[in-house]
């Protein structure tokens, strides 16, 4: 398995209200970038465990444990909400939907 995308994984430090944009939004740090495999994962799948296919669910899994918390994620200029993150002891797997504002 190639990871050969980058994730950045970020932790909310706030919530508020931004004047640039006009609307209450999400604080978020830097953040870590990690290597990673990302794929998007199947209709049938996403409706079995989410319960709706309306989702735009993707996996992203690092080479290693990821022992840190985080709520959000960025690949490119993709923003994710973190939906699920399931420790195994030699990887990490995150199951990410697809949004356009973090919220």
């Amino acid at each position: 398995m190639r990871y050969s995308d980058r994730i950045t994984l970020h932790k909310i430090t706030g919530r508020g209200y931004d004047p640039e944009t006009g609307k209450n939004g999400v604080r978020v740090d830097e953040g870590v970038t990690l290597p990673a495999h990302v794929s998007a994962v199947s209709l049938e799948k996403t409706e079995a465990v989410f319960g709706s296919y309306k989702h735009k669910v993707a996996t992203a899994r690092l080479q290693r444990p990821y022992k840190d918390t985080a709520e959000k994620a960025k690949i490119g200029e993709q923003k994710y909400n973190i939906l699920r993150h399931v420790p195994h002891r030699s990887e990490s797997v995150f199951y990410l939907e697809g949004v356009s504002e973090w919220t």
